[in-house]
């Protein structure tokens, strides 16, 4: 990864649909370059494309963070039945006070806890379940680049 690639990254992650004609003037490179480049992180699976729809303009009210404990050597298989519910946007195992933590989005309070309480605690191996509704969102970002070599990271 170059720099050339993160210039790719930075570009399309504020607007996945700038031209590579213009990416490719910013670097200082040819569109071709900047085609083939972009194709290699889409063929290595470092980018791709995807529409972002906002929760909110379809009327889902109730976004909310789960923290789920489980039975030991239960993680797996809860994780995989939480990953299949068509509310859950993120699911990541944590090293901390919870063995899963889910984000969700749902239309409202009572859809929410039908979710929490007639779905996911009746998952086997969930043992337990704390739900932190979202009540503000300051920062809903994809913007996420890697650092360039060039920074210091302590």
């Amino acid at each position: 990864m170059d720099e050339v690639d993160r210039l790719i990254l930075q570009a399309l992650q504020e607007d996945g649909r700038t031209p590579f004609t213009q990416i490719a003037k910013k670097a200082g490179v040819s569109e071709t370059t900047i085609r083939s480049r972009y194709r290699n992180l889409v063929d290595e699976g470092v980018v791709r494309t995807v529409s972002i729809v906002d929760p909110f303009a379809l009327d889902f009210q109730a976004p909310a963070m789960i923290g789920i404990s489980t039975e030991p050597g239960k993680i797996e298989a809860v994780a995989k039945a939480v990953s299949e519910l068509p509310e859950v946007s993120y699911l990541v195992l944590t090293l901390g006070t919870y063995d899963l933590l889910v984000e969700v989005y749902c239309r409202n309070l009572q859809h929410l806890t039908n979710l929490v309480t007639q779905q996911i605690q009746l998952i086997p191996g969930v043992r337990a379940t704390e739900t932190l509704m979202v009540a503000k969102m300051y920062k809903l970002s994809y913007r996420w680049s890697p650092a360039s070599d060039s920074d210091d990271i302590d």
